[in-house]
Order: C-alpha cells, then structure tokens, then sequence
C-alpha cells in the first residue's frame, strides 16, 4: 500500500518504482493497443475481402459426367450453365425440380426449375440435354438437392460433377454435395455475383446481408449434416 504523506501520495523508495513501471506498462499497452487499431484499419479491406473468400470455392473444371444447376438466380446459373455445355465439359445439364410455391399453384409465376430449363433452351441447350430428377413435393433445400443428385448419380453412375452456383454459395454447396455422394469427385463452377463482390460487399446491403446469412447457413449446415 502506498503512504500517505501530508494527505498526498507518498511515492518514495520501492513505491516509487513500482508506480512508474506500472504507469511504463500502461502506455505500453495503451501504444501497443493504438498500433494495433491502425493497422486493422489500414488493412480493412485485405481481411474484408477474406471474409467473403472464405465462403468461396473456384475449382479447376475438367470433363464430367453431369452439369448440375442448382436452383435459384435464373438470370446467371443457366447462362454458366450452357456455356459449360457448348465447351462440352459435359453432355447432358440436370436439375433437381423445385417445390411449387404458393404463387406456382396459383399461375402467377412459373416453377424456377422451368425458368432455369426456358433459359437453357434459349441459350442453346438442347431439350434432350436436359434432364429433371423429381422427388415427392419437390426440393427446398440445397440438401434436398444434393440428395436429388445422389439418387441421379445413383442410377447413372456418374463419377464426377460439376456443380454450377453463385459464388457465395459455393462453400456450402461443395461441403454438402461432398458429404452425401462420398466418392464422386465434385468440382464446383461458381459464378460472381453482379452487385457485389469481394472487394465491396460490405458497402451493399445485399453484400452484408447474403454474407452473413450463408455464414449462419454454413455453420448450420456444419453442424446438423
């Protein structure tokens, strides 16, 4: 404890010491922790842009058995799609058939699945290169999907897979596909999306929401499969 003298602190001998090397160690620490701040400042976008890359996965593609859309942005994934057919990495391009949404039912909007098979044709695909898998009430899920392709690859014995996604969903994508086919080599064809990217997916909105849900996602998807 140090005394008291003259109702003042008394820094004298050992207590005196000990007082500047505590306050030595303070503005250490306080530097140390300034340094720090600045230089995760200036490097915001470096580990930005990890965070989105980790979510991505760009595999070298080599000739396969299938091209497997998933379903979703009908405005890109056909057109990956049909341009990896006409380099003939593939004969034939498979889907597994969306559930019918309520607005399906109703007539107001066509099954994705059938948009996503309309914008193949129309990009040069032909009909008889074009393959559904349907299960009872149709798939909802990437995992329903990766089960679709499972029985697909099951009765087709196929040994390799190109996967076609958009970028963010690629990790999740390749982990499942991984997980249910075991020994079929899965390749993954992913494609960027057009709003945002690496580089700025933080200043969008959809950027901060579509990367921190596919982490919720991952992490599920981890964990439950």
């Amino acid at each position: 404890m140090i005394p008291l003298k003259d109702g003042r602190l008394n820094f004298s001998g050992p207590e005196r010491v000990s007082w500047f090397a505590m306050r030595k160690k303070l503005l250490v620490g306080a530097g140390t922790a300034f340094v720090a701040l600045v230089l995760i400042y200036a490097s915001r976008f470096y580990w930005l842009a990890g965070v989105y890359n980790v979510l991505v996965i760009d595999d070298q593609l080599k000739p396969s058995d299938i091209i497997f859309v998933l379903n979703g942005d009908t405005t890109v994934r056909p057109l990956m799609a049909s341009q990896l057919y006409k380099r003939q990495l593939a004969p034939k391009v498979v889907m597994a058939r969306a559930e019918d949404s309520i607005a399906v039912q109703m007539g107001a909007y066509p099954n994705v699945t059938d948009s996503n098979i309309t914008a193949l044709t129309s990009l040069g695909v032909p009909e008889s290169s074009i393959e559904q898998v349907r299960v009872p009430g149709g798939v909802t899920s990437t995992f329903d999907e990766a089960r679709a392709l499972h029985q697909f690859i099951a009765e087709h014995h196929a040994r390799r897979v190109i996967v076609v996604t958009n970028e963010l969903h690629s990790r999740r994508a390749k982990f499942i596909m991984q997980r249910l086919l075991g020994d079929v080599e899965v390749l993954i064809a992913p494609i960027p999306d057009r709003k945002y990217g690496a580089q700025d997916w933080w200043k969008k909105e959809d950027g901060l929401i579509g990367c921190q849900n596919e982490y919720i996602k991952l992490l599920f998807y981890y964990f439950k499969y």
